[in-house]
């Protein structure tokens, strides 16, 4: 892919002070090593490589030169090569063929080389608008943008890092990816109906709760795999009522870009509560694996909408992102979101560290961090999560970061859904008109205490995955 560029055309989101000439170069060189050498799965499952993901996520926080370079080591070591058997060699994707190639993870290499092409000749958004967006690219059995955000949306967050930082390498990889993976339930109607009266998106989240058709399944199975989950949702009618009830979000083919913003701050909030909002009063916090990957796909929409120019893909993109969101929510056993039970966590969280292992100012200093209304809590969170082994963590709390400095000064009652549309009175959750700006920080100390302060000597956690939305998920001690 050397007729490619591998560069960062584009600053990252948050762009935090420690990036530097070195560290831009480092990251650069590394992103283009994994993606000549590695698969995007490193194993026959089909697990993600997430090397990218980590070495972007860290950059954007400040990581010096040396620091990404271990993050690199440290996870290729169990990569797996871009071609592993030599009859992989043969297989060769041209526009003739590339349709009988998608789901097919042994073409993943040709896939590359194909997509490469592409870009070098239509650009970045022509690529995307041929081969994702296009009536041709969704017929059936392609099905491109529903490919995008399958695979617990791995190749829709891939192809944001790479609309994000302005790299052609990573949307090839992103597209190559995405043509490997299987195109799921289709959960989008053929043609968009304006709705008559739109809800919000917390709203919608309150119908589908509300909704017996998506009542989870019973018996709960604590060793049924994701795939498993999500087909006992869209079964027996479940995927006709996502789809009904998605209809009454409002997407237009003609969405202007204030509603663009507006709809992606509400996908903020929502998946922050949904991630850190569904834990029960009394027991040990947990964090669902899988709702997290809402969290930290919702930081690439800004991204994707900038890199589309018409307003219909805008419109295509949100309206197949929107029931995966509610689909992954189901496939937990549609978890509660309790957004008083988020807000009782502190708004100040430190390292576990005991105060007296603080500097001390001095005498004439004004204030001290060692008194909570002194101290700003997120330089430790920053320091804290860098060392973390785990990709998640870096790329959730870097979701929490943007979401705190772009909704941090939201004060209680405005955060957007608080109450339903048809009545300002009513709140579309009970609580919601308690959260404020501060749920992003309060989620960040609640995300560095579960999954460990890995910086600060804690040992590291782990993300739940017992799909806690049942009761019975819940039986037994923690």
């Amino acid at each position: 892919m050397s007729h490619l560029s591998y560069k960062l055309g584009r600053k990252g989101q948050l762009n935090l002070p420690g990036i530097t000439h070195a560290s831009k170069k480092t990251v650069e060189d590394l992103l283009l090593k994994d993606a000549e050498i590695h698969h995007c799965f490193f194993n026959s499952a089909g697990f993600h490589n997430h090397l990218s993901h980590h070495l972007l996520a860290a950059y954007d926080l400040g990581a010096s030169p040396g620091h990404l370079q271990k993050m690199y080591d440290d996870e290729a070591r169990y990569q797996r090569p871009i071609v592993s058997q030599d009859k992989e060699k043969e297989n060769v994707v041209d526009d003739n063929n590339w349709v009988q190639y998608l789901g097919n993870s042994s073409a993943y290499n040709a896939f590359v080389k194909f997509f490469a092409n592409k870009v070098q000749t239509l650009g970045v958004t022509g690529t995307l608008e041929k081969y994702v967006f296009e009536e041709e690219a969704n017929a059936d059995h392609v099905l491109m943008l529903n490919r995008v955000v399958s695979g617990a949306i791995h190749p829709f967050i891939l192809l944001g890092y790479g609309a994000e930082f302005g790299n052609d390498t990573l949307i090839v990889t992103g597209l190559a990816q995405a043509a490997v993976h299987r195109a799921g339930t289709v959960l989008t109607s053929k043609s968009y109906v304006e709705p008559s009266q739109s809800v919000n998106l917390f709203e919608l989240l309150r119908e589908v709760y509300d909704s017996e058709a998506l009542k989870p399944a019973l018996p709960y199975d604590p060793n049924a795999f994701i795939n498993a989950r999500i087909q006992r949702v869209v079964e027996n009618g479940g995927a006709e009522e996502i789809r009904r009830l998605c209809a009454k979000y409002s997407i237009s083919r003609d969405i202007t870009d204030s509603e663009l913003a507006q709809k992606t701050e509400e996908v903020i909030w929502v998946s922050t509560l949904l991630t850190f909002a569904t834990g029960r009063k009394g027991r040990k916090p947990r964090l669902d694996f899988f709702l997290m990957h809402i969290l930290t796909s919702s930081l690439f929409l800004r991204p994707w909408l900038s890199v589309l120019k018409k307003p219909e893909h805008k419109a295509e993109l949100l309206r197949v992102y929107i029931p995966v969101l509610i689909l992954t929510m189901l496939s937990r056993g549609r978890p509660r979101i309790d957004p008083e039970y988020i807000m009782s966590f502190t708004d100040v969280p430190r390292p576990p560290l005991d105060k007296s292992l603080f500097p001390k100012p001095i005498k004439t200093s004004l204030g001290s961090p060692t008194n909570d209304e002194d101290y700003d809590p997120w330089p430790a969170l920053i320091e804290g999560v860098q060392y973390h082994q785990d990709a998640h963590v870096l790329k959730a709390l870097r979701t929490l970061i943007y979401g705190a400095q772009h909704f941090g000064i939201t004060p209680p009652g405005e955060v957007p859904g608080t109450f339903r549309s048809s009545n300002n009175k009513e709140e579309t959750h009970i609580g919601m008109a308690k959260v404020d700006g501060t749920v992003f920080v309060r989620a960040a100390g609640l995300l560095m205490n579960t999954l460990g302060w890995a910086g600060y000597g804690q040992e590291e956690g782990e993300w739940d995955r017992s799909a806690l939305g049942w009761n019975a998920a819940w039986e037994g001690k923690d």
